[in-house]
């Protein structure tokens, strides 16, 4: 039976997200702010359909660009489409950042479901095939504006084709991931010293973002018999193989801290801090410890530490 090969990375919802109960109730709202704005500029400038691509890594973009770049970026109060009788506060449009992040959420969603109508089954493929149809004049208008992201996804896709194809390494299979995300990353400022700077930190962010997702998708890999670097190193005991995979994560979140730890942040501050210093590692705990026992807590807390 052949192995499918897949892009890795979780694009509808992301892992990227906060530890909420660590975060200030008013930083907590300030998040739903940038969220909920995301969603209304994806609305206002992609349709009403770009809407569902709506994720928590774009948000952390989001908060990323307007910190990096001083955007005076307000809040404001408004009806939420999909629960018209709720009020939520929204991050006001008035700079580039909200824009960015809906360009990328548009482009990766879209070279997702093209990878899903590559290798998956019928259902899946016609639901996606359905779902790109909708979104492809989103994303048409998105590499008209921002061409430079979609050439970035494009050399992303096929190297990580390439590289799966050949069962690669851990290391060669994280690369493409790795050098989309810096590519992202090093577009949000202007500056020379914080692009290099976020050039390193957005390798290991999206090496961290493709090991963790290879990590919670392994077991189900291995069931399917589809392509997962960890394959290599399953000898039986799932527990294991994870354990390994905590220690990988736990290396590359502390890269990835140490170039953080460079970063000059202004708005959003306390924000971006905790998902980079807790929601990395919470999410590691609520993916992989949570599912294969607590005798992983060890390595996991060993990650947060760091």
């Amino acid at each position: 039976m052949a192995k499918t090969v897949r892009l890795r990375g979780d694009i509808v919802f992301g892992y990227l997200q906060p530890r909420y109960e660590e975060l200030k109730i008013k930083d907590f709202k300030l998040y739903k702010s940038v969220y909920c704005g995301l969603c209304k500029s994806l609305g206002k400038n992609y349709g009403v359909i770009s809407r569902f691509v709506l994720n928590y890594d774009c948000t952390l973009l989001a908060m990323l660009y307007i910190s990096l770049r001083s955007e005076n970026c307000g809040t404001e109060k408004g009806h939420c489409v999909f629960n018209p009788l709720k009020k939520c506060l929204f991050c006001a449009e008035a700079g580039e950042g909200l824009r960015f992040a809906g360009a990328v959420s548009v482009i990766t969603a879209y070279f997702k479901l093209c990878d899903t109508i590559r290798d998956s089954g019928f259902l899946k493929k016609t639901v996606a095939h359905v779902f790109r149809f909708f979104l492809r004049r989103s994303y048409k208008k998105a590499i008209r504006l921002y061409p430079e992201i979609n050439n970035s996804a494009l050399n992303m896709t096929e190297s990580q084709i390439k590289a799966e194809q050949k069962e690669s390494s851990i290391d060669e299979s994280a690369e493409p991931t790795a050098k989309f995300v810096s590519a992202l990353c090093e577009i949000i400022s202007s500056d020379d010293k914080q692009r290099r700077i976020l050039s390193i930190f957005g390798y290991f962010l999206g090496r961290w973002i493709y090991i963790m997702d290879a990590a919670d998708d392994l077991e189900n890999d291995i069931k399917h018999n589809r392509y997962n670097p960890f394959k290599k190193n399953y000898n039986g005991d799932i527990k294991e193989t994870i354990g390994y995979c905590c220690d990988v994560l736990n290396m590359t979140v502390s890269q990835l801290t140490m170039a953080y730890d460079l970063l000059e942040t202004d708005t959003y501050k306390e924000i971006i801090d905790n998902v980079i210093y807790y929601g990395l590692s919470f999410r590691q705990s609520c993916c992989l410890v949570k599912k294969y026992g607590s005798d992983l807590n060890d390595k996991n807390e060993k990650g947060e530490k760091q």
